[in-house]
Formats: structure tokens, sequence, C-alpha cells
């Protein structure tokens, strides 16, 4: 599972690249955050990224002060120029443009950009959505060399994370919402994310209206009923005493 916490930070202690795939909504950014703590690290959203500006540098026109003349000189990032991070995670990564990929390649392998290495960087984490025959997700299919630059694949779960839900919300109202979420059908689990169920609990919380959130036909009436009574091992638990 994603959430074995402890294992990914055991990877990142060994310097293993990390790739992370799962479905939008089940927490993969949340959990990086969790793994990271305490490192200096860098975030992208690799579809938005530019390998000049982001990565390579911008070409400038500078003086050649030993032969006369003009030269192209690179304007690096400034996580580049600073060559203090130590972890870089770079999210939905097969939504990337092909020339942003190939950017990527030496980074991932060899924690350097065009030659010049991070002498502090230990990992660089990836996440993807996956690919599937419906074409669900808008993605790319990474090539074998790029999936190689990885030591670990870790599929992630598509369920709610009962442990964050409860640090959360409270117990009480994360096993009531969990138990409600696992009696859905497989369609309405898809279309109730454990995101989209983390966005009902905020309105929930608020006294707001969960519909407003929820497709109505998944019962809408049944969660708000469970996490006003609490789950049924609760109620288990009393019939028991």
């Amino acid at each position: 599972s994603l959430f074995n916490v402890p294992r990914l930070q055991q990877y990142r202690a060994l310097g293993y690249n990390v790739l992370l795939s799962g479905h939008a909504g089940v927490g993969k950014t949340a959990v990086i955050t969790k793994v990271f703590e305490g490192l200096n690290w860098k975030y992208f959203s690799a579809p938005t990224m530019d390998p000049w500006v982001d990565l390579v540098g911008v070409p400038h026109p500078a003086d050649d002060k030993k032969r006369g003349g003009k030269v192209l000189e690179l304007v690096r990032p400034e996580f580049v120029k600073a060559d203090d991070v130590e972890a870089i995670f770079i999210d939905e990564l097969n939504r990337a443009p092909d020339k942003v990929l190939n950017a990527l390649m030496e980074l991932i392998q060899f924690k350097s950009i065009n030659g010049l290495k991070f002498p502090n960087l230990r990992v660089v984490w990836a996440a993807i959505n996956p690919e599937d025959d419906d074409e669900t997700y808008d993605v790319e299919r990474l090539d074998p060399a790029q999936a190689d630059r990885y030591h670990v694949t870790v599929n992630v779960p598509y369920e709610p994370n009962t442990e964050w839900f409860r640090k959360e919300y409270g117990d009480r109202v994360a096993d009531s919402a969990i138990g409600w979420w696992n009696e859905l059908t497989d369609e309405y689990k898809g279309l109730i994310s454990p995101r989209r169920l983390q966005y009902a609990l905020d309105i929930y919380r608020e006294n707001g209206d969960m519909r407003d959130v929820l497709p109505v036909e998944s019962n809408v009436s049944k969660l708000r009923t469970a996490l006003n009574t609490g789950p049924i091992t609760e109620k288990l638990e009393k019939l028991m005493q």
C-alpha cells in the first residue's frame, strides 16, 4: 500500500527513485509531503514544465572575456543555482511533453542537468495516472527507458486511507464515511474518489450540504445518517456491552 509510510521512508533513505502509479484523488501528493518531511525538496507539475525555464536554463548572450565577442550562457533556474535540493517530486509525469521527459532522463538517473551535478540530491520521485484501455486519463505511456530510471514502482490502491481520514476527522466520522464508501457499487466508487469523499466531509464539518459535492444517486442521505449516528461497528460494540 502507498500509505505504508515507513517503507517509503526506507526507500528514500536508501536513495531509491520511486514511481507512484494511481488514480486521481487517492492522495499521492499528500503522502509525498509526509515522506519528504524535513527535507529540502522541490515539487514540479510535469504538464506545465518547460525544459529550458525549469531545468536546463535559458540561453542568454554574454561577453566572451577571453576571446572577445559574444557567447551564449545559460541562465539557470534558482533551485539549480542554489544546489541544496535533497529530493525532487514530479507530479503527473506521464502528462508531460516529450521534451520535458527527455530533459528529465538525466536528472532522474544521474542527479544532474547537462552534466551539472546536484551534490545533495538523493532521490527523484514521480507520480503517474495509470494507463488503461478505456482512455480514462489523457496520459502517454512511459517508454521502457523512462520507466527503468525508477528502482521501485508502487501501485496505489483506489480506496480511502483509514489512518489519514481518522487523523483528519476523528475515528467516528472516518469509520462511518469509509463504511458507506465501501458499500458503494464500483460505478459510484469510480465517481467518488477518496479526495471527493474528503470534500464531502469538509462540507459536513461546516454544516453544508454534501449533495453539492456528491452524486445524488449515491444515497447521500445514508451517508448523512451514518455520520450522525456513528459506524455500525460502534453500534455492535454497544450491543455486545
